[in-house]
This record gives C-alpha cells, structure tokens and sequence, in this order.
C-alpha cells in the first residue's frame, strides 16, 4: 500500500504542475500562476499622464519623483498626477511641481498624451495625442 501512496502522490503533483496550462491564461491564482500580465495581449496605444518641466528655451525637461510627487517612487509620483486630474486639482499641483523644481525649469506642465508604442520605440517619440490639463511659468 505504501508503494500506491507515492504513485498517487506523484500523480497529484504532475497534474497540479500541469493544471495552469489547461486553464485560462486570464485566470490566476496561487500557488501557480500564468502570469496574466505577459500572456495577454496589450494594445499598441497606450496613454500616460506626467508633469512636464521646460526650460527657458522651450526643451523639455525630464523630472524627478521627487519634485513631481514627493517620494523616489515612479508609480507614486504618476499617480500623483492621475489624482490631480481627477480631482480637478492640476493648477495646485503645477505651481508645487514648479516651486520644487531646480532653477532651470521656469515652466511645467500637467499633460495626458497617447503614444504608439511600436512607433515610439523605433524612434518616433511624438505623441498621437496630448491634452495639457494645466501650465505655470516663473
């Protein structure tokens, strides 16, 4: 009897191993996962919202984090900015980005833009789209 108790026990774990392939890639769960996130597909645009720094001569100018949200956090900080435009509150949040900004960045911009991302990566770094919810200069 001993001997059917590994068999059945080796068959459980061959068919628990197994079990993910068999089922949805959109269903997940613990201790096996598929790993939805990279099985499904994503559409080529996607839409991101930021702060935009620029500069006396008009350049844009890439900004921190810390002077967009307070925190070393990326996804915090983004959502600062999501927060902002849902809230209705963007004017606040430029004129905190611009007083926390370095010298050189005498203007900012709260924006939503839309980017191809296969165009993106091959070069073309213009947005599709850009809606600008609020601008402060110094």
């Amino acid at each position: 009897m001993h001997k059917w108790a590994r068999y059945g026990f080796a068959a459980l774990m061959v068919v628990l191993v197994a079990a993910p392939v068999i089922k949805s890639p959109a269903d997940d769960g613990f201790p096996l996962s598929t790993y939805p996130m990279f099985s499904r597909a994503r559409p080529q645009e996607t839409t991101v919202s930021s702060a935009a720094g620029y500069d006396a001569a008009g350049n844009r100018l890439t900004l921190s984090p810390t002077v967009v949200g307070g925190t070393r956090e990326v996804i915090q900080a983004a959502g600062t900015v999501v927060q902002a435009i849902g809230t209705g509150s963007t004017e606040a949040l430029c004129h905190e980005v611009l007083a926390n900004a370095a010298d050189q960045v005498v203007a900012v911009e709260i924006v939503t833009e839309t980017y191809d991302v296969i165009a993106y990566f091959d070069g073309s770094e213009e947005p599709l789209q850009r809606t600008v919810h609020a601008r402060c200069e110094s």
